[in-house]
């Protein structure tokens, strides 16, 4: 694969599950990103979000943290849904080329509306611009 998605918490039980002896998610996303793969043609980029906490994207041997936008309490529905949006809105930014930073911003951008809504439903006219 050349992007691993994932939660902080799945990325600890990939951790344990492999004896990596780490909860700290920068430390295990820059190792799932630096794990051989079948195919060398293209580098592995991984990306880890943490709910309310910073996104974390490993590639080429460092880690980047980016802001996710933050959300009053009172404004939160429900999270299912949450982490498949933010993939959706990722792939959107990435299949048109767009740098990381932009496909991460997409990403928190489809998550946040997800979890402000009941279910996993869009308004009808998204305002990301």
């Amino acid at each position: 694969m050349d992007f691993v998605f994932g939660n902080e918490t799945e990325a600890r039980t990939f951790s344990k599950v492999h004896g990596w002896e780490t909860d700290n998610v920068e430390e295990i996303a820059l190792k799932i990103s630096q794990w051989p793969k079948a195919s060398g043609t293209h580098k592995r980029i991984t990306v880890i979000t943490q709910g309310a906490d910073p996104v974390c994207v490993a590639e080429d041997g460092k880690v980047t943290l980016f802001p996710v936008i933050l959300l009053p309490k009172e404004k939160l529905v429900d999270t299912n849904g949450a982490g498949d949006a933010f993939v959706g809105g990722f792939l959107a930014r990435l299949v048109r080329e767009k740098p990381i930073k932009e496909c991460v911003r997409a990403g928190c951008y489809a998550a946040n509306v997800v979890i402000q809504r009941s279910g996993c439903t869009y308004p009808e006219k998204p305002d990301f611009e």
